[in-house]
This record gives structure tokens, sequence and C-alpha cells, in this order.
């Protein structure tokens, strides 16, 4: 979340851990060796779309995705390592998850915690949102909102006073999934006309 709710957490950047030598189809990307990604035919033309960009109207043969397909993609140009792709749909990006990566039970490095929580997010602002949802009720209070703006440059450094947020996670994560949802609801009415 932004690099979630856990004390004291160092959320620099690491450097690439891709000792020994990535395989073949892989790269080292920023959190170890991840997958190369194919590339459009004509790769001078290639533009490639950012998660937070709306597509421009009218899009009569716009292919509607599901949250969990924005959010696989947007992980996937983000360049994150397999195990961490794990973690990139709606049900499977969790508390628990969140823990298992905080207390290194898994492979996927905490540091890749904000990178999911902005694809999650799909690099948007949800505080309006997450102020329904009760997100700055906690002992945080509306510091807990921090965690529901992805948009790009909005970075926090956490400490022990953001914990009480991690009772939120499931709230804030229902924003982001229940906006693309909408988004999808009003491309669909758009389609018609």
């Amino acid at each position: 979340m932004g690099g979630s709710c856990y004390p004291q957490m160092q959320m620099q950047q690491q450097q690439p851990m891709c000792q020994p030598v990535c395989g073949s189809g892989y790269q080292c990307g920023p959190y170890g060796c991840a997958k190369v990604r194919a590339r459009a035919r004509s790769a001078n033309l290639f533009k490639p779309k950012l998660a937070y960009e709306e597509p421009k109207l009218p899009f009569p043969n716009f292919y509607l995705q599901s949250p969990n397909q924005l959010f696989m993609e947007c992980c996937e140009e983000r360049q994150l390592p397999d195990v961490c792709l794990q973690k990139c749909t709606f049900n499977t990006f969790t508390k628990d998850a969140l823990i298992n990566m905080y207390f290194k039970r898994d492979p996927c490095p905490i540091a890749a915690a904000a990178e999911i929580q902005y694809c999650a997010a799909q690099g948007k602002d949800h505080r309006d949102c997450c102020v329904r949802n009760g997100v700055g009720t906690t002992l945080a209070g509306g510091r807990c909102l921090v965690f529901c703006d992805q948009r790009p440059g909005n970075v926090t450094q956490l400490d022990f006073s953001y914990v009480s947020c991690y009772d939120r996670f499931d709230s804030i994560k229902s924003c982001f999934w229940h906006d693309i949802m909408a988004r999808n609801s009003f491309r669909r009415f758009l389609r018609h006309f």
C-alpha cells in the first residue's frame, strides 16, 4: 500500500538482485528477474498504455478489461518478477500476503509492495471513496488516506504511526476494485451511443 502499513519500513528501492544472471526470456528488473514482454510488431510506433490514462472517445471496439487484467498488466509493465506477479490480482493481494512479504516469508520483496499498491489503484486518487469507507477512522486518522492516493509522485515515508491503517486494507482495496468496475460500466454505457 504505497509501501503498506508496517512499522519502521525502509521503502528505498534496492539494487536488482539478479545473481545468478537471469535465464532465457528474462531480464533484470528493479526487484529481480522479470519476464521480457513482447513488444508491438512496429516498435517505433508502440506507445505503452499507462494504467492511469483513459482511452480516447469514441471507442466502438474498445475491449473492456476486468480489474484483475488491468492490475496484472500494470505489474507486468512495471517489470515485477514472477514471485510478485502472483500478488497482482484483487484475490491474491491480501493483508496476509503483505505480512509474509514484510517478514520475508515470501520471495517478493516488501519494497515491491508500493508498486503493487500503485497498480491495484491504477495510479489514481481514491481518497473520496476511502473517506466513505471509513479509512480515516483508525487511530492514525486521516493519515491513512495516503494509501488511497496512488497518483504518480505521491511517496510517503512510513513509520509506526501508520500501523493502524492496516485494519482498513480491505476497504482501501475495495475502492480500487469498484473504481475500475464503475469505469467499465460507464464505457459499456457509452458503447451504446
